[in-house]
């Protein structure tokens, strides 16, 4: 990863300067259509330390081809030892998209005062992507009250992909509402800065399966773990309004959950309350929302690509997309659902996680997704050393970026 850079932003988002390379112990972590969070470690008397300990202040991590992430910091630690007599500062952060789990999606998000809210629920429709955007500039972004506006928070090019849903919104957090109509549409979002705005951002996720083949025969890969687990569930009753023997019920099932329930033979049922609601179509919608999480024959897998694998992660395939994994002689899917990367003054190290996707966690901004994060990445650097970790459940890539 030759063109890793590590920029230093104040409060205003004004890039104040560089980390360079020598300088760099940096540990990040990202999270397909989650929180993702980063460590950074500085000596006391680099230059850019006091401005990193201010509140607001934050880095902005870029790739060799985009940014990677960006966010505030979240906690700095100071430490000295006898070894080191002016010490050093630990800086822990999170990513720009930590907004979406701060916010909440109001029923009237155009009315900033809580306690005369007029309507029920905030109740749209329209293609998937253009939902995301609608509820994001109405609660936090351009046409949120002045109040609840994010500053210097703008949303990206919406295209209108996906199919068309209806949805309706009574504070759940913006990152769990976009996640239950991203994962129907296959769309992946994050914020993120670019110039001095922080973008909230859409993107189609790929499907892979076909150019990017893992493979310890095909010598893309040096070795490799897989588990395939039965699905969570195979149908689900969705509940609307109503009590009792009047309460409208609506079941719902795909072919894929319907093929998993049969090749593990299997049924296996979710009882869903949407009471909020008596719309067929979102009714039905809940239901493909569960089936799209979990209405599937789980594959985690564990493996290292060889050092001279021609498709490049970050390049050729990136988060969200799903990729193929041959193992004894049987082809697997999964999707890419994390990214690790960690770097020092001896070089980077890049790799990808894949399997074990999950929904969008508001406590993955505080101490779940930090314990998580160090966990994986001293499960990397097990891998890149030549071992495996046998209790992990996702896939993890190790290769230089």
């Amino acid at each position: 990863m030759e063109d890793l850079t590590v920029e230093v932003r104040d409060r205003e988002l004004t890039r104040l300067g560089l980390i360079r390379p020598e300088e760099l112990a940096l540990e990040l972590t990202d999270t397909f259509n989650n929180v993702g969070t980063w460590k950074a470690t500085l000596p006391t008397e680099h230059p850019l330390a006091d401005t990193l300990r201010l509140p607001g202040a934050g880095l902005i991590i870029t790739g060799p081809g985009d940014v990677l992430m960006s966010g505030p910091v979240t906690s700095s630690e100071y430490a000295a030892t006898p070894e080191d007599l002016h010490g050093s500062i630990v800086f822990e952060g999170v990513s720009d998209s930590v907004i979406l789990s701060d916010m909440l999606a109001w029923p009237e998000p155009s009315n900033p005062d809580v306690t005369t809210q007029r309507v029920g629920h905030d109740e749209r429709t329209g293609p998937a992507e253009t939902l995301m955007h609608a509820y994001v500039a109405a609660n936090c972004g351009p046409l949120a009250p002045p109040a609840r506006r994010r500053a210097k928070l703008v949303t990206g090019v919406d295209q209108g992909r996906g199919p068309t849903l209806s949805k309706s919104a009574r504070f759940p957090t913006l990152g769990e509402l976009l996640n239950a109509i991203a994962v129907v549409a296959d769309l992946g979002f994050r914020i993120v800065q670019r110039e001095d705005q922080l973008v909230f951002e859409t993107y189609q996720v790929a499907d892979r399966t076909k150019e990017v083949r893992l493979d310890v025969l095909a010598g893309n890969l040096a070795g490799q773990r897989v588990t395939v687990s039965t699905p969570g569930v195979t149908r689900v009753i969705v509940a609307g309004q109503g009590e009792q023997e009047d309460r409208t019920f609506v079941p719902v099932d795909t072919a894929t959950s319907v093929d998993a329930e049969g090749v593990w033979g299997r049924r296996i049922e979710r009882f869903v309350d949407q009471r909020n609601t008596n719309n067929p179509d979102e009714l039905k919608q809940a239901g493909n929302e569960v089936l799209a999480d979990e209405g599937f024959t789980g594959t985690a897998v564990q493996a290292v690509p060889a050092a001279d694998d021609a498709a490049e992660f970050g390049k050729d395939w990136g988060l969200g997309d799903r990729v193929t994994v041959i193992a004894g002689g049987q082809e697997l899917t999964a999707p890419v659902t994390g990214m690790v990367i960690k770097a020092d003054n001896q070089g980077f190290t890049a790799g990808a996680l894949l399997g074990d996707p999950t929904g969008f966690d508001p406590l993955a901004a505080s101490a779940q997704r930090t314990q998580t994060s160090e966990r994986r990445i001293s499960a990397l650097e097990r891998t890149a050393e030549g071992g495996a970790d046998p209790t992990s459940h996702v896939m993890t890539l190790m290769g230089a970026w």
